[in-house]
């Protein structure tokens, strides 16, 4: 079931996943000590961003401050100093402890259709969730339909530069690999996320046991 504690926000829809925009301004918060305005203000003189536009550089850093603020700074540091394969582990971490829409989609739906070997995923599988999650979240009755176009157009497009499909046309699911490291930061932060990954309940249970 959606997850019935929390309010879903579009907000997500601003962008996908943006790995190298996220690593920048990650980059610069951690060299601001933490300082979100000075890390605004060299995010816009440096357009840290490469956007052209002030209200394209305004729209994205929102974004970004949502998304990175979800981290805690074990996995914030992961993300400024690994390979780019491990900052596209946490920036869809990120994203999916800002957004629980995409996490209960993922968690949920991308994961039932990998282990019942159906092996891709589709915009059905999409309207499908969304449809069903409007009974526990009346929010979503007011969304427009253009607007669950571009949030199914965007979910895709994070899932596909992310790595969890092989591309948004084909759906075809892959599960990504997680070291230690990545699994035991992870799991110390809630093993809940594992889902993400395509983990099972089984070796979620097994690895918050190992990493307890």
């Amino acid at each position: 079931m959606p997850n019935e504690t929390t309010t879903y926000n579009m907000s997500f829809t601003a962008g996908a996943a943006m790995l190298n925009e996220t690593h920048a301004v990650a980059s610069a918060l951690v060299d601001c000590d933490g300082d979100w305005d000075k890390t605004k203000e060299v995010t816009f003189k440096e357009n840290l961003m490469q956007k052209d536009k002030a209200t394209s550089n305004a729209r994205y850093f929102t974004l970004m401050k949502q998304r990175l603020e979800a981290l805690n700074d074990e996995e914030l540091a992961m993300l400024v100093n690994s390979t780019v394969s491990v900052r596209r582990l946490i920036v869809l971490l990120a994203i999916c402890k800002a957004h629980p829409f995409i996490y209960d989609f993922i968690s949920e739906i991308v994961r039932d259709r990998f282990y019942n070997q159906y092996e891709r995923i589709s915009y059905a599988d999409f309207n499908e969730f969304y449809n069903e999650s409007k009974y526990v979240h009346p929010e979503l009755e007011k969304v427009t339909e253009q607007t669950v176009a571009k949030m199914r157009q965007v979910i895709f497009r994070i899932l596909e530069q992310l790595e969890i499909i092989e591309d948004a046309e084909s759906g075809i699911l892959r599960r990504p690999y997680l070291s230690e490291t990545v699994e035991r930061l992870v799991v110390k932060d809630d093993p809940k996320w594992l889902a993400i990954y395509l983990y099972s309940n089984n070796e979620i249970s097994n690895l918050a046991e190992l990493y307890a």
